[in-house]
């Protein structure tokens, strides 16, 4: 059972080491033998639960034996759904090593260690703020090679989520065990909830006074760049599950980063979204959290020609991802690590221009200058911009919440005269060949070049054409950058950018309606929206 605090004068008589354990509004449950609260040391009375209670609605144990989050009350109120974590790591460990310190606030830290896989999970919290404020650090290579944490919490009381990631109540599934369908032919999966990491702003899910909501932080040690998304809320009416990734290889164009991730929160509301803040505070109570004032900046020009697109600028390397948006012309990158970094310019989210090196040094700022141009347009023909998304194009506004295979989808099939009606990704079992009208008021001597931009592909899908007499060869479709991973039907297209060019010669066009047949080239093969595919990002045709 639950061990009362002590009176002040009793408080005084007990041991220090007894001390530290019930300051601050930590209770303890008691066992005969178990994992320490310090150092992982076991000792007579060994805690096999750790409480805390803020002391404004909030109170939360952790299981000192594994480090699992096991209960997550809200005024009383039990959040977590019977029979699963409040709050782990992946699916959760059967031990680890857990200790426990508090601070002369009354905050306190957990720190939970899985040496076996490398893998150090913080939870810290404090008086009079309903928040769980958690980092984790990555020591070594995953296996499985997902990194994230994850709360399940009552579908009963939480019943307010995104609509496109709620799959109680489907009637089967249509692609693994991940995407479901409904009677009426709609779709919805855990991965229809995702948010580009450069938009990102909390999420969670609501309902009967109460709210959870994951504030993601930086994302300075995720992966993907700024532009990647990934699992976020899904109500399976089993439970609401609440997962902020730190790494996955889920259409991911970088590796793990290792190191501490976060910090990133749990934060339990009336059901309102929590206000954003800063955690910089949290580099004096977690281990190895560079404060702000250690940290280094990186600032400078963006210029080139970007069609109407904004820019943004990157950074990557093996301490962390950051990013900042051109404004006038001007870019700041703040609260960056120590390290050398490649910048990237992107236009929308085409990479644009030579991308840079730059170093980082506490407390300064570096210069950087970056320029770019996106690729000129079409002047025979153009359809959708580029820009490194689909935008414009067919089914495009619905991808991101929607399987290729829903009811709310429009034909992936039929002829295309325009950017609308030119569907937004091309699967080789579905859509392939497409007919593409290309008008000529006359036939240019030399023929024509078609560019064929694309944002990303499954199973080497690329494109090849054929026009008139002629067909491309196989060598002017090389084989994609292969990410391992399902894209476009789990809600996104972000893969990685590439162009492929075509010359047409004057004998095979005529003036007037030309007929380009655009294919899928691949030597692999697959069901449906399974086979290999690729994504457009724009098509254009000029004279060669």
């Amino acid at each position: 059972m639950s061990i009362n605090l002590p009176s002040p004068a009793t408080h005084r008589r007990l041991p220090k080491r007894r001390r530290g354990l019930l300051a601050g509004g930590v209770a303890v449950v008691a066992a005969l033998a178990g994992v320490g609260l310090f150092g992982g040391q076991p000792w007579a009375s060994a805690a096999t639960t750790i409480t805390y209670d803020t002391g404004s609605g909030l109170t939360f144990a952790v299981n000192a034996t594994n480090g699992n989050i096991t209960s997550l009350k809200h005024n009383g109120t039990e959040l977590a759904q019977s029979g699963q974590a409040a709050g782990q790591f992946e699916s959760g460990w059967s031990s680890a090593a857990v200790t426990s310190k508090t601070f002369g606030n009354g905050a306190l830290l957990v720190t939970a260690a899985n040496i076996d896989i490398g893998v150090t999970m913080y939870y810290f919290a404090r008086k009079n703020d309903n928040t769980i404020y958690i980092a984790t650090n990555i020591a070594k290579a995953l296996n499985p090679g997902e990194a994230r944490f994850i709360t399940r919490l009552s579908s009963s009381l939480l019943k307010t989520s995104p609509v496109a990631a709620r799959t109680a109540a489907s009637t089967g599934t249509v692609e693994g065990s991940d995407v479901f369908s409904f009677a009426n032919g709609q779709t919805a999966s855990k991965f229809y909830s995702s948010q580009r990491l450069i938009a990102q702003q909390p999420f969670g899910a609501s309902g009967n006074g109460h709210g959870v909501f994951i504030i993601p932080g930086t994302n300075e040690m995720t992966s993907g760049g700024p532009f990647f998304r990934d699992i976020e809320v899904n109500d399976t009416g089993g439970a609401v599950n609440i997962t902020n990734y730190l790494f996955s290889g889920h259409y991911n164009t970088e590796g793990l980063r290792l190191g501490l991730h976060g910090p990133y929160a749990m934060a339990v509301t009336d059901g309102a979204l929590p206000a954003g803040r800063s955690l910089d505070f949290l580099s004096a109570y977690i281990p190895g959290l560079l404060s702000n004032a250690v940290r280094g900046a990186v600032s400078g020009t963006a210029g080139g020609s970007w069609a109407g697109q904004r820019g943004t600028v990157a950074l990557a390397g093996p301490n962390g991802q950051y990013w900042g948006q051109s404004k006038s012309g001007q870019f700041l990158i703040g609260h960056v690590r120590p390290g050398t970094y490649t910048a990237t310019l992107y236009a929308g989210e085409l990479a644009v221009g030579a991308t840079r090196s730059v170093t980082v040094t506490a407390g300064a700022t570096s210069a950087l200058a970056m320029t770019g141009d996106v690729p000129a347009g079409g002047t025979l023909l153009q359809l959708g911009a580029f820009d490194g998304t689909p935008a414009g194009f067919k089914n495009a506004d619905k991808i991101e919440t929607m399987h290729p295979s829903d009811s709310r989808m429009s034909a992936w099939t039929g002829a295309v005269s325009s950017a609308a009606t030119l569907p937004m990704a091309e699967f080789k079992s579905v859509n392939s060949p497409l007919a593409v009208n290309l008008p000529l008021s006359s036939v240019p001597a030399a023929g024509v070049k078609v560019r064929i931009a694309t944002t990303g592909a499954f199973a080497g899908g690329r494109p090849a054409i054929a026009i008139g007499g002629y067909t491309s060869p196989a060598s002017a479709s090389p084989a994609p950058v292969n990410l391992n991973s399902r894209g476009v039907t789990r809600g996104t297209w972000r893969g990685v950018n590439t162009t492929y060019t075509f010359t047409v010669p004057a004998s095979a066009l005529k003036t007037g309606n030309n007929t380009l047949s655009v294919s899928v080239l691949s030597g692999s093969s697959g069901d449906a929206f399974l086979s290999p595919n690729f994504i457009f990002d724009a098509l254009a045709v000029d004279p060669a």
